[in-house]
């Protein structure tokens, strides 16, 4: 009987687990489809209520709200037109981040963003858009 529960709460931290996972990579698919389509309002959904953010030569911590604008902004100057993630790992912070490549109409920029659990759901808490070193 001993074994029978053992196995039973084995499962549900397996299940806890993968659903964790499940929910952080809907988050992800979630900002990388609003990236790739130029939509600011769907990606601003998903910020924390103060995110670190950086576009081209500018750093600073903004509201949503503010950094939804500034993110319209870019996309109308640099309609996107694709987003590749590269590359993806764990923070020393436990947070998960995606490096990719943003095509644009203008040009390619690096994006790295940081997935952050707040509560039960993952928010983005750092967003950089930065000045591609080489376009393929």
């Amino acid at each position: 009987m001993k074994h029978v529960i053992n196995r039973m709460f084995l499962a549900l931290v397996v299940m806890a687990c993968s659903l964790g996972v499940s929910a952080q990579d809907d988050v992800k698919e979630k900002v990388v489809q609003a990236m790739r389509t130029g939509n600011s309002k769907d990606l601003a959904v998903h910020f924390i209520p103060n995110i670190d953010l950086t576009v081209k030569e500018t750093a600073e911590v903004y509201s949503r709200a503010q950094a939804e604008q500034i993110i319209r902004k870019f996309f109308n100057d640099n309609p996107p037109v694709d987003l590749v993630i590269e590359h993806s790992g764990v923070s020393k912070l436990g947070d998960k981040y995606f490096i990719g490549i943003l095509r644009t109409s203008t040009g390619y920029f690096r994006v790295t963003f940081f997935l952050k659990k707040t509560e039960t759901v993952y928010q983005v808490k750092q967003l950089r858009i930065e000045n591609s070193k080489n376009d393929f």
